[in-house]
């Protein structure tokens, strides 16, 4: 019998088994049963709400020194629990076990990240004639988390950390394709000291209810850009945090760094990874026109190079994608891109049913749907141009702007694109799909608004509150 997963509610298990039990099935098969958990229903909103509202008075006042100990004691935990959750992830999402346990061990540095940060949460003094003047940072209050399948627990991770760390509460709502590993970690938080968490998967509707109830002072969700457009206008005036969709760039300008086998292997690591289920994963492939024929070889054979199969095989980078719809929906992509008179280079096939080859295109338009949307697929495309400014317009002709990469040795060009790209983050020498978690990680334009990462998340979860008292 698979194993039960209980609502948390104020990091207890007390009412968690009075929602409909949902079944979890391992998507590298569609049939076998991982787990089961309760799912919120509309009669759980008054526990919902009071939970974040108990939860926020009885923490907000906790020290730096509680909280970066319960950071510290959660680290702990998951670190014995490194293969459990690892196993978990492999089984739940289709993530292959090299890249799960890569999660879980990026998970623990976030929490012991936040630890050493929350002690840097100083008050700030200015200098105001005649005033002694101050500025602290206060917990903004409840927050409610809603994250997606694709790093079921390092974003998750991400979203918990600086809410202990501010002396916020917090809701997580995951996503119902990646619950499990959500409230294992709930639990965890929990038995560390922290009780001001509920873990609750619900259904959309349960979610729209949630994203308008007052309690909720903060909101932060990663996922689609359609879903957060949506909540931005329900959110209302409350503090929104939104990590939305991408196609990012790479460009290729010169070999002068790097072999053209070392930045193929990483574009195509960073391209067909976790079968392209990233938000920051290489899309669009933007190589000098004067390279292609170098290039190309050693890009295809990087292709062919990585592993593909059961997400248990250590070996493995590209497994199931999370759905079937998901592989309907990116087979699409690749037949509408042919239709418009694209090529492919490589792949454009599946391995099995619930997992798609690595793709290369080339001979795309820039108004195909696999250039202008977030493919979230292990697809990405070839395109030429003849200068460098040609390759910054090209790599901006996007709604989406997280992240881009540029291999070039010119300081020159590297400033140029620095200053010129429209992204939040520019790797140079290097592909957009490296994320740094300490560093401000997140998107403009259609990308979202707000920042994670550990030197951003604690200002992001608090408010300033100004001291300033007469010296006459």
């Amino acid at each position: 019998m698979p194993d039960e997963h209980a609502l948390i509610l104020n990091g207890s298990q007390k009412f968690g088994k009075t929602g409909t039990l949902t079944s979890v099935y391992n998507p590298a098969d569609g049939i076998t049963e991982i787990g089961r958990y309760h799912r919120a229903e509309e009669l759980h909103i008054e526990l919902i709400e009071r939970a974040a509202e108990d939860g926020f008075k009885s923490f907000q006042h906790s020290s730096v020194y509680q909280r970066a100990e319960i950071l510290e004691n959660l680290a702990k935990l998951l670190e014995a629990d490194i293969e459990t959750f690892a196993q978990l992830i492999v089984n739940e999402v289709g993530k292959p076990i090299q890249l799960a346990r890569g999660e879980v061990e990026r998970s623990i540095q976030i929490f012991k990240g936040y630890a050493r940060q929350v002690f840097q949460q100083n008050t700030i003094s200015y200098p105001v004639p005649g005033y002694e003047a101050q500025v602290h940072r206060f917990p903004i209050g409840p927050v409610l988390a809603i994250t997606p399948f694709n790093f079921p627990l390092s974003l998750v991770a991400h979203k918990l950390a600086p809410a202990i760390a501010t002396g916020c509460s917090i809701t997580i709502k995951p996503s119902p394709l990646a619950s499990l590993c959500a409230l294992r970690l709930g639990r965890l938080a929990a038995k560390a000291g922290y009780e001001a968490i509920s873990v609750i998967p619900a259904d959309d509707a349960l979610s729209e209810m949630l994203v308008k109830h007052p309690v909720f002072k903060k909101i932060s969700f990663t996922g689609s850009a359609a879903v957060g457009k949506k909540i931005r206008q329900l959110a209302g005036h409350r503090s929104l945090t939104l990590e939305l969709g991408g196609n990012a760039a790479v460009i290729v300008e010169d070999f002068k760094h790097f072999s053209p086998d070392k930045i193929a292997t990483r574009i195509a690591y960073g391209a067909f990874s976790y079968a392209g289920q990233i938000c920051i994963s290489v899309q669009r492939i933007l190589i000098n026109e004067a390279l292609k024929a170098e290039f190309m070889p050693h890009l295809v054979q990087a292709a062919r190079n990585i592993p593909v199969g059961d997400p248990k095989d250590p070996k493995v980078l590209v497994g199931p994608m999370i759905s079937m719809q998901n592989i309907q929906r990116s087979r699409q992509i690749i037949k509408d891109a042919l239709k418009g008179g694209g090529n492919v280079v490589y792949g454009g096939n599946t391995f099995n049913t619930f997992t798609l080859n690595p793709t290369l295109l080339d001979r795309t338009s820039p108004d195909m749907t696999v250039n202008t949307e977030e493919a979230f697929a292990p697809i990405a495309t070839i395109q030429t141009y003849k200068t460098f400014d040609n390759a910054i317009a090209m790599a901006n002709q996007s709604r989406y702007g997280i992240q881009a990469g540029v291999y070039t040795h010119s300081a020159v060009k590297q400033r140029e694109a620095f200053q010129q790209l429209e992204v939040s983050g520019v790797l140079i020498n290097e592909i957009p799909t490296l994320r740094a978690d300490l560093l401000p990680y997140g998107g403009i334009k259609e990308s979202g608004q707000g920042h994670e990462g550990i030197l951003a998340g604690i200002e992001d979860y608090t408010f300033p509150k100004v001291y300033l008292e007469s010296l006459e």
